[in-house]
């Protein structure tokens, strides 16, 4: 992915699933492990990780507990947070993106599924390493986004199931629609979206299509395209691969629209969070340029002109 050594915390109280996560990541430098919720935070407050995976039930401190302890961190907040368990219950995995979750994949385990997921997750951090060493270079373009209204992309080519999409989602922000990817492309380019909901089959071409294409605009960089789908399809290999080389941020299964729901708004809360994070490392780059110049200004004053 890149030169830069991500670091993983594995935190799950059985041993075996340890071993077999850590194997399926194997290719992710560092990979620590916690066989509980307290050891877990003990070893993140020691080294912050780039990035956990944790287990929902675990004796003592439960997944649960451990996200939100973490998450009320200002230090530790920022870290992503992977829930790995075997609860395939929609109430559960909208719990864990309420206090925060970056994702939630249910096992057993998949090597591809793990892969693609831990890969969206560490192309985000990607992201933001890469901007501060742009800023730290002294170059200071602000984030394409800017300060916009929540505005959610709805694509997909059932004029009835993108209204009844639009209905549910209408309180996450300002909702508007497209029904090929022509016009999504267009639509896209011109409002700036927070986050693009697209149909896995539209009428033009495939989701899949139509997301490589918007990936592959500058001025949409930072905005989740998130790929939705009906039923046991959100499991689908194609799918998979698109997250695992970036072509989508998640898969979101329509037949459950809380979860879908939750995952929206999990999106646009960390379009924020980016945006914050970037903004911060902006004003941080700039102060540490202006304290150089007046350095060297009054360095400059003390000399003797040959």
């Amino acid at each position: 992915m890149s030169a830069y050594k991500f670091k993983l915390l594995i935190v799950d109280d059985d041993v075996a699933t340890v071993r077999i996560m850590s194997d399926m990541l194997s290719s992710y430098g560092e990979r620590r492990f916690a066989l509980s919720g307290e050891m877990g935070l003990l070893l993140a407050r020691q080294s912050t990780p780039d990035l956990i995976l944790l287990d929902a039930s675990m004796p003592g401190m439960t997944g649960f507990d451990f996200c939100e302890i973490l998450k009320a961190d200002s230090e530790l907040a920022k870290i992503p947070v992977i829930f790995v368990t075997s609860h395939d219950a929609p109430a559960l995995e909208i719990d864990a993106f309420r206090l925060g979750a970056a994702d939630y994949v249910t096992k057993p385990l998949n090597a591809t599924q793990l892969r693609a997921r831990v890969e969206t997750q560490l192309r985000r951090r990607l992201k933001i390493l890469n901007q501060s060493e742009s800023f730290r270079a002294g170059l200071f373009l602000p984030p394409m986004l800017g300060a916009l209204p929540d505005n959610v992309l709805v694509v997909d080519s059932d004029p009835a199931r993108s209204s009844r999409l639009q209905d549910l989602l209408h309180d996450l922000g300002r909702c508007t629609s497209a029904t090929t990817g022509a016009q999504a492309l267009e639509r896209a380019l011109h409002s700036l979206p927070t986050v693009i909901l697209v149909d896995a089959a539209l009428s033009d071409t495939s989701g899949l299509q139509l997301c490589a294409a918007l990936k592959k605009e500058s001025r949409l960089e930072g905005v989740p395209v998130l790929l939705m789908t009906d039923g046991a399809a959100s499991d689908n290999a194609d799918y998979e691969g698109a997250l695992l080389n970036g072509l989508a941020d998640s898969v979101l299964n329509r037949a459950q629209p809380t979860v879908l729901k939750a995952r929206v708004k999990q999106a646009i809360a960390s379009v924020h969070a980016d945006q914050k994070r970037i903004g911060a490392m902006r004003e941080y780059w700039l102060a540490v340029e202006k304290a150089a110049r007046r350095v060297e200004r009054k360095d400059g004053e003390g000399t003797v002109p040959d």
